[in-house]
């Protein structure tokens, strides 16, 4: 039997496990990283706060998952389906379509969405709107600053909030010792933070590094190691069949 993928991201792995099960490749779900509702919900009601008194073109801002619904536990989460549904002139964007099916379930009805799911792309088509307006941005308190930093060049207002934690996993996951006897494939990496969790464990792993994009790439490549190959898409699909690839070379 062919040896299995170590996947590490603190939640959501199932999707990326029944990809690659589609393929007939194993996976392990081991995560390095854990998530936590940040201890200050000030930040997060003021956001929510400064959305209501906001008059110029507000956009609600997804980059992750997590960001909108650990907004939703801070500020309860019929108040923030109520300020969706109930603000006027209200617009969504999102960085990938699962973020946006997230913004769906909190009542909002557009969401728009970049061809590619970065935040490169998305930066691009939101600057690209006829006039700036005024951005609101949940996010971890690792988030990424290049989205904030190309809408405030290019004239936008943002106003953002960590409404969570990630951090690495304080104890030596099980598939360590995996790791060091070479009985895992591939790692699948979906973000810096993940990098940064593997090689506080395994500093120089010799097993190939798998990138859900090219950010994550460039850290792999920051901390001196290689990296295997790197998804078209970040999508669990596009993760998968670059995976199979990897494998069958």
């Amino acid at each position: 039997m062919s040896k299995p993928v170590l996947l590490v991201r603190a939640s959501s792995n199932e999707a990326d496990a029944d990809a690659l099960a589609k393929f007939g490749i194993r996976s392990i779900v081991d995560p390095y990283l854990q998530l936590s509702i940040t201890a200050d919900a000030n930040p997060a009601l003021t956001l929510l706060s400064e959305i209501a008194s906001c008059r110029s073109s507000i956009w609600i801002i997804a980059t992750s998952v997590n960001a909108i619904e650990y907004w939703a536990k801070l500020v309860g989460e019929n108040t923030l389906r109520k300020t969706f549904t109930s603000q006027p002139d209200l617009h969504f964007a999102a960085i990938g379509v699962k973020t946006a099916e997230t913004l769906g379930q909190y009542g909002a009805k557009e969401v728009l969405v970049p061809p590619k799911a970065n935040s490169l792309a998305l930066a691009e088509v939101l600057v690209s709107e006829p006039r700036p307006g005024h951005a609101f941005i949940p996010g971890g308190n690792l988030a990424m600053q290049n989205l904030p930093a190309s809408l405030l060049a290019a004239g936008w207002k943002v106003s953002t909030a960590t409404v969570y934690v990630t951090e690495t996993v304080p104890h030596e996951p099980k598939s360590v010792q995996l790791l060091r006897d070479q009985e895992i494939s591939a790692i699948l990496l979906r973000s810096p933070s993940a990098v940064r969790a593997l090689t506080h464990f395994v500093p120089s792993p010799k097993i190939p590094l798998v990138c859900a994009g090219t950010t994550t790439a460039r850290a792999v490549q920051a901390q001196g190691l290689k990296v295997a190959t790197i998804s078209a898409e970040p999508t669990p699909t596009s993760v998968a069949v670059a995976v199979r690839a990897l494998l069958e070379r």
